[in-house]
């Protein structure tokens, strides 16, 4: 059962993390957060949240072991192969003609939390065998930005184990990996279509990125309290061009001021685009 003081403990304890840190944990789902502080409770020994901000002041490098437990990396690659498959039928083919149409060049992604880089990847891959031959026809940028340093790097080399590719069709790792001992590497071609930064997407309230034909955000507003829901999806809503894609994927649920301001393209993919005059 929890009691008042363990919710007062743990605001204190998330308080002091995000001074002693820069890591903000304050607003994400607080059973997500409880589950995740107790391996590192388990870890150092200590038995309440009070012992654990004493175990901080004592040993500062603790700090960077916790932010590492509380963010979030799960990915993969096409982690929902429907939402791929629905991006690929649904927005490219609109995105690309609308472009085609105006004589423009430039095609926009942000993947907001790229964790080991798969979801970028993925992206670059999917426009690549979309593209075919006409991939040199456009300047591609994809955004990738993630808040743990260590996945950033990681992602950067491209490597992967088998396990990391197992069930992908022989053509997507016969033209896109190269078999790397135990495992593969990104070829050059895919791994240079992500520019890879840091950055938290929920400490801000102004966009990184500004006119971007689409973003992913799959798999982040499930571990975040409705407040904070709100400010992210107000962020990514002014980072998107008009018109714009929003991805966010099977397991969100997005928020109705999201609905109202978006038109849904499919309800389970969770597929949104910004259209001029809605509002």
């Amino acid at each position: 059962m929890v009691t008042v003081g363990d919710t007062i403990a743990l605001d204190l304890l998330l308080k002091k993390v995000y001074q002693g840190s820069g890591h903000d944990f304050r607003e994400y789902k607080r059973g997500t957060v409880t589950r995740r502080l107790e391996r590192r409770l388990h870890a150092t020994g200590a038995k309440t949240y009070l012992d654990y901000m004493r175990f901080l002041d004592a040993h500062p490098e603790e700090y960077q072991r916790l932010a590492d437990d509380l963010i979030i990396r799960v990915s993969g690659f096409f982690r929902s192969p429907y939402t791929f498959q629905q991006v690929a039928k649904l927005v490219l083919p609109e995105l690309v003609a609308y472009k085609i149409k105006r004589g423009e060049r430039s095609l926009r992604f942000w993947s907001t939390a790229c964790a080991r880089g798969e979801e970028p990847y993925s992206i670059a891959i999917l426009l690549t065998e979309f593209l075919r031959n006409h991939r040199w026809n456009f300047d591609i940028s994809i955004y990738a930005t993630d808040i743990s340093r260590q996945a950033l790097k990681e992602a950067q080399v491209g490597i992967y184990s088998s396990q990391d590719v197992a069930g992908f069709p022989s053509a997507i790792l016969e033209n896109y990996f190269t078999h790397y001992d135990k495992g593969y590497v990104v070829n050059n071609n895919i791994r240079r279509m992500p520019h890879f930064s840091y950055f938290d997407l929920t400490s801000t309230i102004q966009p990184p990125f500004v006119n971007l034909d689409c973003i992913f955000c799959c798999n982040i507003l499930i571990y975040l309290q409705s407040q904070l829901q709100e400010r992210v999806l107000s962020v990514l809503y002014d980072s998107l061009a008009t018109p714009g894609y929003l991805i966010l994927g099977e397991v969100e649920t997005p928020t109705n001021n999201l609905r109202d301001k978006l038109e849904c393209l499919d309800v389970k993919a969770k597929i949104y685009k910004k259209n001029e005059g809605r509002r």
